[in-house]
């Protein structure tokens, strides 16, 4: 039986072939047989006689058999193929299946495989059409339908592979090259791109496939590929402003600011109520450092009788970036999310950006007012209350701190900042049991944050549990080993301590190097100085920490210290005094000065 069932076989004229016909043989088979074996009976001279009929009709008899076969094969293939036509695919599988028990043709497990896969049984069907392909390896149509069946299994490897070979069947097979491409598009964009451009090649230019290059070339940030395809794309269709703008974008991703400006301008005098355009337009020149020309843009938008507030927050944002140059613009900046909120009263970003920027100036009581209509308005924004919170912490509030991020635990428990916020606060007040637990859930939240390990490293060595700060501080250092403020915080804690001293040293030496001017690294520095017994140079790091604004108590008792090592009393009571000033329940500090001595 050949394949598909040929309409020249569906109409032969073999139909004498009926089971009367079908009778006749096989009777004058058995009468063909009696004949021999009754005259064998008479002579043994007879046998060759005898053997040779016997086997021609058998022959004969397989023949008939294999025929009747195949038409009752064809009949059920028939009746399958009515009831696949009128929809009835349970009933078309049922026929197919009888096919199948007088003939192995893979036609008969190609229907089953399509009738299966309309039912959506997609392993039924993907069963009997891999034994179709399996029959009939050079298929094409058994292959496509395989694979359209694996496509909708989810089997989306199997459906490439499929294509694949039917490529390699017929490598002009143009639907199996657009499959296939759009099959490697996730995995292997290379590939699709490689596919789509053959089939450009081949076929010309195609509206659906430059498309599809130019989207994925954008994807994957192939922007020069990306414009290619696009003005492909514009070639056929001149007229299209959105090609246009995508080309615009297009350049200006690519860092083709010259291309864009171009560009966009020409969109933009052809549509001068265009928002968004003269918004792309005014970015442009941002990047290329044309603010002037980019404020003329934002004015035109603003200048709109209707502004929405998303293109306001943009607007104003963008003078927010620009203050991070220039800082000349911070009033400027102010003004513009002023205006933003008095005609949006109830929209919670320009209250954000208003005391962001106010902390920025440290106008603290405007910040505190406006961001704590932040967090009323948006008490789910974790920004809100983390900029609250450091608003109090810099006017050392400490104990307003504490309560605006107490209130944000209870609100975002899982908020990384809002436990490393609390933490610091409650180290400021000493509160450092308190302070631990913050910190070990701000690093249970995140493990590899430096900032949270060396926060609860420091809250470790003020509660004296130098096992777990040293340990905290080494976990911190395996994630970034160059990182100052722990190299500085850990190599002090050694030195107070009076221990690993070479190890202090050579972190501390690195914290200054990287940052000379820190007035807390040149006094951790210089305090290492000391306990090593080297006072001259102590006394240089030391001056040089209160010079750069250190006048901490802590700093001010080193400084006496040293002096007190280098006998030059007067000069240290004179520091040890000025430090009690800061710190008057340091009653050993009080016993130095009463004493004149270390």
């Amino acid at each position: 039986m050949t394949a598909d069932f040929s309409i020249v076989r569906l109409f032969r004229t073999d139909y004498h072939r009926s089971m009367k016909t079908f009778a006749n043989i096989v009777l004058h088979s058995v009468l063909a047989l009696g004949v021999a074996v009754y005259a064998g009976c008479g002579s043994s001279s007879k046998t060759v006689v005898h053997e040779e009929p016997v086997k021609i009709q058998a022959s004969t008899l397989e023949r008939a058999i294999a025929d009747r076969n195949k038409d009752l094969a064809l009949t059920h293939f028939i009746d399958g193929s009515m009831q696949e036509s009128k929809g009835d695919f349970a009933q078309a599988i049922l026929e197919y299946q009888d096919a199948l028990r007088f003939d192995n043709d893979p036609a008969i497990f190609y229907a089953l495989a399509k009738n299966y896969s309309m039912l959506r049984k997609h392993d039924l069907a993907a069963e009997n059409g891999l034994v179709a392909v399996r029959i009939d390896s050079t298929n094409v149509t058994y292959r496509e339908t395989l694979a359209g069946i694996y496509i909708n299994a989810g089997r989306l490897d199997d459906a490439a592979v499929q294509f694949s070979r039917i490529l390699a069947i017929d490598s002009n097979h143009t639907a199996s090259m657009y499959a296939l491409a759009q099959l490697a598009e996730h995995k292997n964009p290379s590939q699709a791109l490689e596919l789509y451009d053959r089939l450009l090649s081949r076929n010309g230019p195609s509206w659906e496939i430059l498309l599809r290059v130019g989207e994925l070339s954008a994807g994957f940030q192939r922007f020069d590929k990306a414009i290619d395809a696009f003005q492909r794309l514009l070639k056929l269709d001149p007229d299209n402003a959105a090609l246009q703008r995508s080309i615009a974008e297009l350049y200006f991703n690519a860092g083709k600011y010259d291309s864009a400006r171009v560009l966009y301008g020409e969109l933009s005098r052809n549509n001068p109520n265009d928002v968004e355009l003269h918004g792309a337009l005014a970015e442009v020149y941002i990047h290329q450092g044309s603010w002037n020309k980019a404020e003329k843009e934002f004015d035109t938008i603003l200048a709109a009788d209707s502004v929405s507030a998303d293109t306001r927050f943009k607007i104003a944002s963008a003078y927010y970036l620009q203050t991070q140059k220039d800082s000349s613009l911070l009033p400027v900046t102010i003004g513009q999310f002023k205006m933003f909120l008095d005609r949006y009263p109830a929209d919670w970003r320009p209250m954000l950006y208003l005391g962001v920027l106010n902390r920025q100036v440290k106008a603290y009581p405007s910040a505190q007012g406006y961001l704590d209509q932040a967090v009323k308005s948006a008490s789910w924004n974790v920004e809100a209350w983390w900029q609250l919170g450091w608003c109090y912490f810099e006017q050392e509030k400490i104990s307003d701190a504490i309560a605006t991020m107490e209130r944000a635990q209870q609100l975002l428990p899982k908020e990384f900042r809002v436990h490393l916020l609390l933490g610091i606060a409650y180290s400021r007040a000493l509160r450092h049991v308190d302070a631990v637990v913050a910190l070990e859930r701000a690093v249970e939240l995140e493990p590899n944050d430096v900032n949270a390990l060396s926060s609860l490293g420091l809250a470790y060595d003020a509660m004296k549990n130098f096992q777990k700060s040293d340990s905290t501080y080494e976990r911190a250092l395996k994630i970034d080993p160059h990182y100052s403020l722990v190299l500085n915080n850990y190599a002090y804690s050694l030195s107070e301590r009076g221990v690993r001293l070479d190890r202090a040293m050579f972190m501390s030496k690195e914290a200054v190097a990287k940052d000379s001017l820190n007035s807390s690294y040149l006094d951790t520095y210089g305090w290492i100085l000391y306990k090593l017994g080297e006072y001259a140079g102590a006394e240089q790091y030391i001056r040089k920490a209160i010079t750069a604004g250190d006048t901490t108590a802590t700093v001010l008792e080193h400084l006496g210290d040293v002096y007190a090592k280098l006998n030059r009393m007067e000069s240290a009571v004179m520091y040890w005094k000025k430090a009690l000033e800061l710190d008057g329940t340091n009653t050993s500090l009080k016993k130095k000065i009463e004493q004149g001595v270390l």
